[in-house]
């Protein structure tokens, strides 16, 4: 996952900083700001003069990255399924030492503290809490577990392979005890292994996950060398991480430098994102049909569609910036968002799609999260042509990319309404696969004489999303992924949808001058029984009083004045009325945590956030914490 790259930038120019996308392309004058305040970024970002400085390590809390803390807060707010894993995974052909590959991971977790980093809280705030003590031989043999298949029939080993994986990859680790790293190793043959390395995104991003493997690499092959000085250490990367006695940098010392910096410049980014977001739909409701009830898969929560376009048709439709010098994301996305519009009958419509990066060369070989989210709003009200669109699409990318906030920010910034399970300002994501990273201390030397490896795909059980596209282009065309919930849409209704989008993409790479409304394609999401999916969300659930509470509920004294005390308390306000909502009053993920946790040391109730959504004012809560009390008290 990516941030939009150079060739995605207006050249000279974009939307201006605090204005809509509008209904066309940005001016020339407006792109040349947009480009000179992307440049003087990146600029400051990436200047070495001052590299960035160590942290000292005197066993006490450190702040969180603005990154982690987003984690933290999902984790806490919906549970480990709320952020899934990221995975990588392996194949090897060739006899492989078990003993030598733990001591090779052994030396790898050692070597970077934030796979260790342990996290609590202070006032709702998570800190991170470093590792005091080199790697324990007890903590070592906890990090790898090995399954082997080779009693099983040689032609159910793969697919078992695959199944056993995405259980693996379903793991879910305690951000307060840690480790937040597992290797899973499946052995199909004495000399054919399968390898799933599966980390919390709170302490990697997937080219961590690309480091890492490459790290492990690098670590095996050494202990099986006569005289393994350093096995952790690849050849010509000296001094790239930030270990006790190295020069440079790790993520501990990334998460400082970039708070400080962010501090300077969130007023001002935070104000771009209300009005970008003004009067956006919190909810995107595509309509897709559900599966009926008790339909469900069994087993797994998500499932893919996958489908191609070829490589001409990717070229077509980047050559429709007639110069514009538009990449394969730009205009992936463009039509993904005229899919998706039409899906949900919407002529303005926000999607999610990923932010961040190394932003620093000190950071190059650095494992960690340096990724976030961005909502990207874009109008097709005025019904543009493909042209138009995709150039309106690349300026929006741009703005957002220069106004970049940490997602949790912008989400108490624009204060949408809130619901129970439902991702705030976007329930659709985009991600773009970039199939040609090159990452920086990747082993070329490979495993060691015998032991061979290439790529090899699996599938991660978990989403936070109600769609999700993975887009990748290379030199043989597009893979579109499509990824949902099973229990919201029906495998047939996903399927004809990614059948839409590659049959509009292709239309719209041979007429991109036409309206894309004239660009018809097949519509099976309009099928009987879809005007909306079962147990959508579409709204969020009304508070509604139960037995015994309603009297705490309807009354402006007792616990709901309490309640109405502490939102004044945490939301630093002077005045709070019994319907006030706390989400419209500037209340985010973190004033939830920090309520819950008042609330907790006052009446002895723990709360879950899930509350807070569906009851967020303090009548409304006053029933739900008079029900919960009732229940504590009475087991």
């Amino acid at each position: 996952m990516t941030t939009p790259r150079a060739t995605d930038l207006p050249a000279p120019g974009g939307t201006s900083a605090h204005g809509p996308t509008g209904t066309g392309p940005a001016q020339p004058d407006d792109r040349r700001g947009l480009a000179l305040r992307l440049l003087a970024a990146r600029r400051q970002a990436a200047s070495g003069s001052r590299g960035i400085p160590r942290v000292p390590r005197d066993g006490g809390p450190l702040i969180c990255s603005a990154e982690q803390r987003r984690l933290w807060l999902a984790d806490r707010i919906g549970g480990p399924s709320a952020s899934p894993p990221v995975t990588a995974g392996l194949a090897l052909e060739g006899v492989l030492d078990l003993d030598r590959l733990a001591a090779a991971l052994a030396a790898v977790v050692d070597r970077y503290p934030v796979l260790r980093t342990r996290y609590a809280e202070h006032d709702g705030e998570p800190v991170q809490l470093l590792p005091g003590h080199p790697l324990t031989s007890d903590e070592a043999r906890a990090l790898l577990e090995t399954v082997d298949l080779a009693p099983v029939p040689a032609e159910e080993r793969e697919a078992l392979a695959q199944a056993v994986a995405v259980e693996a990859g379903s793991h879910r680790f305690d951000l307060a005890t840690g480790p937040v790293l597992r290797l899973t190793v499946l052995r199909l043959t004495p000399d054919r292994h399968r390898l799933l390395l599966v980390c919390h995104h709170i302490a990697a991003d997937a080219r961590s996950a690309a480091l890492l493997t490459g790290r492990l690499a690098d670590a095996y092959r050494a202990l099986g060398a006569a005289d393994p000085a350093d096995p952790a250490e690849p050849e010509g990367q000296e001094g790239q991480e930030g270990q006790e006695g190295q020069e440079g940098p790790d993520y501990a010392d990334y998460a400082v430098w970039s708070r400080r910096r962010l501090d300077e410049v969130l007023p001002e980014r935070l104000a771009y994102w209300r009005h970008r977001l003004q009067g956006a739909a919190p909810v995107l409701e595509l309509g897709l049909p559900a599966p009926r009830e008790g339909r469900a898969p069994a087993g797994r929560s998500t499932a893919s569609v996958t489908v191609r376009l070829p490589a001409g048709t990717v070229e077509r439709l980047r050559a429709a910036g007639a110069g514009a010098r538009l990449t394969a994301h730009t205009v992936l996305l463009a039509g993904f968002l005229v899919v998706v519009a039409r899906c949900a009958d919407r002529r303005d419509v926000t999607v999610g799609v990923v932010s961040g990066g190394r932003s620093h060369r000190d950071l190059d070989a650095v494992v960690g999260c340096f990724t976030d989210l961005l909502p990207l709003r874009v109008s097709l009200a005025d019904d543009p042509a493909f042209r138009v669109l995709a150039l309106r699409v690349r300026d929006a990318l741009a703005a957002g990319l220069a106004q970049a906030a940490p997602f949790d920010r912008i989400v108490a910034a624009a204060a949408p309404r809130r619901a129970p399970g439902v991702h705030p300002l976007f329930q659709v994501l985009f991600v773009e696969r970039d199939e040609g990273t090159t990452v920086v201390g990747a082993p070329d030397a490979g495993w060691g004489p015998g032991v061979d490896a290439h790529p090899w795909g699996q599938e991660v059980d978990g989403t936070a999303y109600d769609l999700t596209l993975a887009a990748g282009a290379g030199p043989d065309g597009a893979e579109l992924v499509l990824t949902y919930p099973c229990a919201r849409y029906t495998r047939k209704a996903v399927t004809g949808l990614a059948e839409a989008l590659a049959e509009l993409l292709a239309e719209l790479a041979e007429r991109p001058d036409a309206p894309v409304s004239t660009l018809r394609t097949a519509e099976p999401w309009r099928a009987a029984g879809s005007a909306g999916s079962a147990g959508s969300a579409g709204s969020a659930a009304e508070p509604v009083a139960t037995t015994g509470a309603t009297a705490l509920a309807a009354g402006g004294g007792g616990p709901v004045g309490e309640l109405r005390a502490l939102w004044c308390e945490v939301l630093g306000r002077a005045g709070v009325g019994d319907h006030d909502d706390l989400f419209a009053l500037g209340g985010d993920s973190l004033a939830v945590v920090r309520i819950a946790a008042r609330i907790e040391e006052r009446y002895g109730v723990a709360v879950p956030a899930s509350a807070f959504f569906e009851s967020p004012t303090p009548a409304g809560f006053g029933a739900v914490l008079a029900r919960l009390t009732e229940e504590h008290q009475h087991g």
